[in-house]
């Protein structure tokens, strides 16, 4: 049993770990050049008027690849096991209960 929470511990923290930096890729990639706040300003307002207003919750559930589960359900135990403080012990626990969580909100089976 020891093994197998160790096993998903570092599920976890590999999956975390690669999220993270992919988004600290994200965000440098994405970093805006420094504009005086006057065309800062211009530019928000017309992306404002530009932006196309949300449409309404599709009903059908979301096209997650197996990839794409396996990590939000990384990230859900990872948070469920933060609440509790990180104590031990229940690390598969946490797995299954993230993954029937992740299941639920897709509407679809994530096993």
């Amino acid at each position: 049993m020891t093994s197998e929470k160790s096993a998903v511990k570092r599920v976890v923290k590999k999956a975390l770990s690669a999220e993270v930096e992919a988004l600290k890729k994200e965000a440098k990639a994405a970093k805006p050049a420094a504009e005086p706040k006057k065309k800062a300003a211009d530019t928000e307002a017309k992306a404002a008027k530009a932006r196309p207003k949300p449409k309404a919750a599709s009903k059908k559930p979301a096209d997650v690849t197996k990839k794409e589960l396996k990590h939000l359900i990384a990230v859900a135990a990872y948070h469920r096991a933060e609440k509790r403080g990180f104590a031990p012990g229940y690390e598969l626990q946490d797995w299954l209960d993230a993954e029937a969580e992740i299941s639920a909100m897709l509407g679809s089976d994530a096993s």
